[in-house]
This record gives structure tokens, C-alpha cells and sequence, in this order.
């Protein structure tokens, strides 16, 4: 049984119910690609009525989700009257993609530093011709049915996860903070605690309809908190808690309410604040809780002196709360290499999952359980726009690529054209090679193309931390991930069309 949510996800695009704008918040030189790009796709991922607004976080360091949400907010006011359109009960969206995509690298280079931009396996029409599904426009798609029941908020997303919830997505609460999350009723043990949780943000639920937010919770932490009465088992020893997805709305008088408190802050340019640890925990942490997990007095004192006045304002007595999407949610991150390899490898499995991943992507035409034509043997694959002549094909993702010889396992490739290839569990993404290629398991080999068709190859691993590697020259590339991105961000606005 397919989600029924995908089929909602479309009839908003078809209905024209999404957002009424969405405001994209990218790196340095990415703006003008994005309004470029949207225009063209926008019938395959946003209402007919979405006004885009793409913005650049120009803050030297990062600004945070915190202030980098503000900052976008006030660059965005500046176009279009947004104070104005929330008052009256409009919708807006904020999708995150700022940054180096370092965790992604070597793969950003190839979409000139532009990591949302991406590809997944879905081929979709656009003005200037047919291309792929962008990482950013496959979650722009997810989230526009979000905006029917969220009228008078603004939505924050990362530009990285798909998220298909399991349960209805229509507002539930009345609090001005509601953050997405997966809420679960488990036996908190240690083994699980370390096993599903601990890398995780959690929501505390409370009985006021509140959340106590707290970030990445070692057992240790969570045995006090529960010795502290926070977390209650039931009689069965079940607990119940709820996943962060890092993503939320928020209501008008709060979004207000923040631009002021950090009126300084986003003049000078200078700061880094993030949503979860500078103001979700303050808000819900007493002074001990949050000086343990480093926090600054002074600064959970400044949160505490806002959220009394805020509340005493509002005439409110709680501020955050939490959107439970279902237990059932399947959630895709494509924020790191082993990550986008792992959930592009969901689409051939036989089960629930892999289904809705096909269903998502609207590739189930394309996926070969098993097949032998002439000197082609396919198996549990899914081949998209693409010639392959002779060889075995095992488990693997094939999309706009061109082979004469293959023999392999656990592949993905996007935009390939190679004589012949041999590998287990590889990821190649845009490779123009005359010749054969036999990659070492697990690699990642790119070809990285700069000014007039400079190509420049470069190799990594689905084991390797590339945030890491960033400054170091791997013995295998003849320049190290940073030399690309500055070399790259020199043609980030005047290439821009290079590729859809």
C-alpha cells in the first residue's frame, strides 16, 4: 500500500494550494541559478501561485538556521511585502541550502558548489528541456502541502531531507512553535537508546501539550533526566518520545517577536545561532540543564527574560510544541555521500519502503526485477534513460548513462558515458571516460568540469568523512575539495545554465 500522501503532495501543485512563497536561502553565488532553475521546473514542484524569492546568506561564517531564517526573512521583505501577507493569513517557506556541501563533496562540484542542485532518479519537464529532480526541488515537492492548515506562519526546512509522513499533515496545535517530529513508544533500554536515538534531537512531550527540546542525549543523560521525572515509563516500561526532524513552523507574533530580540545581531552579521541549541533548549531548559550541555548563563538568561515577555505579551503559557508525522514516517536524507547512497539504494528494495521511494520518484516503469536480452543480464535494477550494450547488472541505479561492458553490483550512476565498468558498491556521478573503469568497492569517482570543458577527476569513498577531507589533497586527486570550491566559485553566477 503506496502513502497517501504522495498523491496529496501532487494534487496541491495540480490544485494550486501550495505556498503561497517560498523563499530559498542559498550560498554565495547560487541565487541566480535558482531563479533561473525554479522557473523552469516550478510546474513539476510548486503551486502556479508561488511567488520564489532566492536569497543568499551573505554572512561571513554561516548565520545558523536561527539567524540565517531572520536574515532571509528581512532580504525577502525587502522584495515582497511578507509582514503584510502573513498578517492576512499567507503562507511562507523557508528551504535552508547554505554552505560548502563539504559532507557531500566531491559531488557539489560537479553542480558548480551547489549541493542541493544535485541530482535524484526522477526525469521531469522543464521549459528549457527534459532533466533530472534536484535534491532541493524533490523537498520543495514534499512539503507544499504543508501550507493549507498554516496560514499566518512561515515553515523552515532543510534543502537536504525528504520527509513522507504516516500520518495527516494538517496542523494540530495552537502554539506559536510547532516542530516537525516522529513520535515513538518504545522500551528505553541502552542498547536501543544508542542504537536509534542518540544521534537524534528528541521532544520530550509534556502534559501541557508542550515539548522539552533537548540535542543528542547520551544514556547517561537520558537516565537523569529520567530519575528526574521528565520521562515517565508506563506501567509496561514503554516510554514515549518524539524524533526532531529539525524542521518547523512558526506563527507571526513569534517571527516578530524574534527579529526584534535579534535586531543587533543581524545588523552587525557577525554571530552564529542555530534553532535547537540557541533556542529551542533555552526555552525549555532550566539553567543547570542547559549550562551542562555547555550553553552560556548569560545567554540562557537573555532566552528566559524573552520568553517571559513574549508569553506575558501573547497572554500564553506555553511556546513550543511538536507536529507528530506518524511512526510510520520514512524520512531520506541526502546530506553526506554513504547517506545518498544508502537512500537511493532504498528504491530497489522489496518492501514497503522501496515501494513508496518508487511511487515518490514515479520510476516503478523503470525498475527491472529480472531480465536477459542478448548479452544482457539485468537483475533487481533500475535503468532510466540509458544504453548499456552488454554485461551483468546487478542491484544497481542506472540513470542518463551510456555503457558498452558492464559487470556490476550495488552500483549507482548518474550521467555516465564510459566504455566499460566493473565495481561493486560504487557511486559515479557525471564521468566522461574513453576508456574502461574498474573502481576499488565503495568508490566515488566524479569528473568535475571548470572553465572552457576543463575536466578534473576526482575520487573519493562512501567510508570517508569528506567534511574531513575538505583541505586535504587525497593521494588519488590532484587537488584537495577546498582548491576546487574556490576555483568553482569564481564561475558560480556566470555558468550557471551550464547544465539542467
Amino acid at each position: 500500500m503506496i502513502h497517501h500522501d504522495i498523491k496529496k503532495m501532487k494534487a496541491v501543485i495540480r490544485k494550486d494550494q501550495g505556498f503561497d512563497v517560498v523563499v530559498i536561502v542559498s550560498s554565495n553565488g547560487n541565487s541566480r541559478y535558482w531563479d533561473w532553475r525554479l522557473s523552469v521546473t516550478r510546474n513539476e514542484v510548486l503551486s502556479p501561485k508561488t511567488k520564489i524569492i532566492c536569497t543568499e546568506e551573505k554572512w561571513e561564517g554561516g548565520a545558523g538556521q536561527l539567524l540565517g531564517t531572520l536574515y532571509a526573512f528581512e532580504e525577502a521583505n525587502k522584495r515582497m511585502n511578507l509582514k503584510k501577507l502573513l498578517k492576512n493569513g499567507g503562507t511562507v517557506a523557508f528551504y535552508h541550502t547554505a554552505g560548502y556541501g563539504k559532507r557531500m563533496a566531491p559531488l557539489c562540484g560537479t553542480e558548480g558548489n551547489n549541493k542541493p542542485a544535485v541530482k535524484l532518479p526522477k526525469p521531469i519537464k522543464a521549459e528549457a528541456g527534459n532533466t533530472l529532480l534536484a535534491m532541493l526541488e524533490a523537498v520543495i515537492f514534499s512539503t507544499q502541502v504543508y501550507a493549507g492548515s498554516r496560514g499566518g506562519r512561515i515553515c523552515v526546512f532543510w534543502g537536504d531531507q525528504v520527509i513522507i509522513p504516516s500520518r495527516r499533515m494538517r496542523r494540530e496545535m495552537r502554539l506559536p512553535v510547532e516542530i516537525f517530529g516522529i513520535k515513538q513508544r518504545f522500551t528505553l533500554s541502552s542498547k536501543e537508546w544508542r542504537k536509534n536515538w542518540q544521534s537524534y534531537g528528541i521532544l520530550i512531550p509534556k502534559k501541557d501539550k508542550g515539548v522539552l527540546q533537548r540535542e543528542k542525549l547520551s544514556w547517561k543523560e537520558i537516565k537523569r533526566l529520567q530519575e528526574k521525572g521528565y520521562i515517565r515509563p508506563t506501567p509496561k516500561g514503554k516510554v514515549e518520545l518524539i524524533k526532531s526532524m529539525g524542521c518547523f513552523s512558526m506563527d507571526f507574533s513569534f517571527l516578530k517577536a524574534l527579529l526584534k530580540e535579534f535586531s543587533k545581531e543581524l545588523e552587525l552579521k557577525k554571530r552564529n545561532l542555530d534553532t535547537d541549541e540557541h533556542l529551542w533548549m533555552p526555552l525549555t531548559s532550566t539553567r543547570s540543564e542547559y549550562v551542562d550541555k555547555e550553553g552560556s548563563i548569560i545567554y540562557w538568561r537573555r532566552i528566559k527574560k524573552f520568553k517571559k515577555k513574549f508569553l506575558a505579551r501573547e497572554k500564553r503559557k506555553v511556546i513550543v510544541g511538536a507536529k507528530n508525522l506518524g511512526d510510520k514516517t520514512l524520512w531520506w536524507d541526502y546530506g553526506n555521500l554513504a547517506n545518498y547512497y544508502k537512500s537511493l539504494s532504498i528504491l530497489l528494495d522489496d518492501s514497503h519502503e522501496g515501494r513508496v521511494a518508487r511511487e515518490f520518484y514515479e520510476i516503478e516503469k523503470y525498475f527491472v526485477k529480472k531480465e536477459k536480452k542478448n548479452n544482457l543480464k539485468i537483475k533487481n535494477s533500475i535503468l532510466i534513460n540509458s544504453e548499456i550494450e552488454k554485461g551483468d547488472i546487478k542491484n544497481s541505479i542506472i540513470v542518463n548513462s551510456k555503457v558498452k561492458r558492464v559487470k556490476i553490483k550495488g552500483a549507482v550512476i548518474f550521467n555516465t558515458k564510459v566504455k566499460s565498468l566493473n565495481s561493486k558498491r560504487v557511486l559515479i556521478y557525471n564521468l566522461n571516460e574513453g576508456k574502461g573503469i574498474r573502481a576499488l568497492p565503495n568508490e566515488v569517482i566524479t569528473d568535475i568540469v571548470v572553465a572552457e570543458g576543463t575536466k578534473i577527476r576526482m575520487r573519493s569513498s562512501l567510508i570517508r568523512d569528506s567534511k574531513k577531507d575538505w583541505k586535504i589533497r587525497l593521494p588519488q586527486n590532484p587537488f584537495s575539495y577546498s582548491e576546487i570550491e574556490r576555483c568553482l566559485s569564481r564561475l558560480a553566477n556566470g555558468a550557471f545554465k551550464v547544465r539542467l
